[in-house]
């Protein structure tokens, strides 16, 4: 059952993070869901249609990465607006549309990513 508000996913293995992006994406407007790794997400993201944003780590535990994930989630999904996070490392293969946020990052920063993916999507 929805909320009736836009549904995003957080994929974070570091519970904290996780928890102050949801508060992030809860105050912008948001009904958040949390998976901590790519299996979970999956899981998430068959349960719940309404996800159209996803909010992943590069670096999940388990055999896919969050990078992985996106590509899935963009085949299968394909209006499903995706942001990767990253410490830092060079990304590489990023799937197309998808917006990089470097950790550690601001509440800000988060709102302007999720923000800009959907106005790219209403595009």
């Amino acid at each position: 059952m929805t909320s009736g508000r836009p549904a995003a996913l957080i994929v974070e293995h570091q519970p904290f993070i996780g928890l102050v992006a949801s508060d992030i994406l809860r105050e912008s407007g948001f009904e958040t869901f949390h998976a901590y790794d790519a299996s979970d997400a999956a899981a998430m993201l068959d349960e719940h249609p309404e996800i159209e944003v996803v909010v992943t780590d590069a670096q999940l535990p388990g055999d896919v990465t969050g990078l992985e994930l996106c590509r899935r989630v963009s085949r299968e999904r394909p209006n499903v607006r995706l942001v990767v996070t990253s410490t830092g490392q060079e990304l590489s293969e990023v799937p197309t549309g998808a917006r990089v946020l470097r950790k550690p990052y601001a509440s800000g920063e988060l709102r302007t990513v999720v923000a800009a993916q959907s106005l790219l999507a209403e595009a």
